[in-house]
């Protein structure tokens, strides 16, 4: 396999020590990569919805937690 791009494990998050993480041709992504019908929107609404909790000093959705792996 020349590479790999992987977004489910059977542990999550992946842990730290994983060796999956040190190969330079595996991207890991944090089980998001689904596309289905309508997908756009959802994002943009997402978008939207956040930026309003941003500008109201709210606390944002969907937070990456860097100290979880990700």
């Amino acid at each position: 396999i020349k590479g790999a791009a992987l977004d489910v494990f059977s542990t999550e998050p992946l842990p730290a020590d994983h060796p999956l993480w040190s190969y330079e041709n595996v991207i890991v992504t944090p089980h998001c990569s689904s596309v289905y019908e309508g997908w756009e929107e959802k994002a943009l609404d997402m978008f939207a919805d956040n930026l309003g909790r941003y500008r109201r000093g709210e606390k944002l959705l969907g937070v990456v937690d860097p100290m979880r792996g990700y």
